[in-house]
């Protein structure tokens, strides 16, 4: 019995290491599987506790004792209990049933990688059945239940752990269904902000158009190139004029000073040779005293004259 305890504790160390390479280094939901194979380890220890002191006086120490029955010490005074009791084959053995079906089915989903989430479920289902079963035995065995109180412990066990499952599901489920109506609601309003931002821009960009005409702005542009074109007319109208002076004047020197019998020097050049202001887009215009002059009189047609023709007599 005593290897067979030694044995199990192997497939229980074999399982935690199973567990620590899914969960740390596959990265695999397996955490919660972890956890209870750990605890597992020392809840084992405390039920065989009497089976490991003589692995522990051959190996470690003669003198002292493991002492791992005082963790069940305060079950001993609950309903007269005895923490003191002797172990019993039938956890380890159970216990041995679930590894080593774990192991099975751990060497099963290794063949192909899409099968290791099948692998997740059933395997924190085999940790939790392990830990169940050895403080089942612990609780049985501290209280001498025999085995009708270990089928009564084993029932109530899975009663509360298929409770247990279907409370959690049930949870999840819902804050499942209550995230994605959140995220629904959310996703709507967020919506609803969107199309009121876009409403708002196309607004703000039509108010442009809708406070400056167009037409408006085009009939000042057009204004503006009238007064352009009617500036320029205007400059060279006043700057012909004012060279028309400039030339009565020079051509009254030059008559002056040909009296006199000196020379009168180049005559200047007329205006509509001159390139150095802009014209008009119209064209070289007449002089202004052509413009302003008042238009000469036609000549008037005479009748013409009557012959008197000799009479014949």
């Amino acid at each position: 019995m005593r290897y067979m305890v030694y044995a199990v504790a192997l497939l229980l160390l074999a399982s935690v290491a199973i567990f620590i390479k899914a969960a740390l280094f596959d990265k695999r939901p397996q955490k919660t599987g972890l956890i209870l194979s750990l605890l597992a380890i020392p809840i084992y220890l405390v039920y065989y506790n009497d089976r490991f002191n003589d692995l522990w006086h051959d190996y470690v120490n003669k003198d002292s004792s493991l002492r791992m029955r005082d963790v069940v010490q305060p079950l001993g005074r609950i309903a007269h209990g005895n923490p003191n009791f002797a172990s019993d084959i039938a956890p380890a053995g159970l216990v041995a049933i679930v590894l080593l079906t774990h192991i099975v089915v751990f060497q099963r989903v290794a063949v192909r990688r899409r099968l290791q989430r099948v692998h997740d479920p059933i395997a924190n289902f085999f940790a939790l059945s392990t830990i169940a079963i050895v403080i089942g035995g612990t609780i049985v065995s501290t209280y001498a239940l025999g085995w009708i109180g270990a089928l009564v412990v084993a029932g109530i066990f899975a009663l509360v752990f298929l409770g247990a499952l279907a409370l959690v599901g049930a949870i999840v489920e819902v804050v499942a269904a209550l995230s994605k109506l959140f995220l629904v609601w959310l996703k709507r309003k967020v919506f609803t902000v969107a199309t009121w931002i876009t409403r708002v821009s196309s607004w703000i960009s039509s108010l442009s158009g809708r406070l400056v005409s167009r037409a408006w702005i085009d009939q000042i542009r057009e204004d503006t190139a009238n007064q352009e074109s009617l500036f320029l007319r205007e400059q060279d109208a006043q700057d012909r004029a004012l060279y028309e002076a400039y030339l009565r004047d020079r051509n009254r020197k030059r008559r002056m000073l040909q009296k006199r019998g000196f020379p009168a020097g180049p005559e200047p050049e007329p205006y509509d040779a001159l390139t150095s202001g802009p014209q008009p887009k119209d064209g070289p215009k007449p002089p202004i005293e052509l413009l302003t002059a008042d238009p000469e009189p036609e000549p008037a047609v005479l009748p013409p004259a009557v012959v008197p023709q000799p009479s014949g007599d």
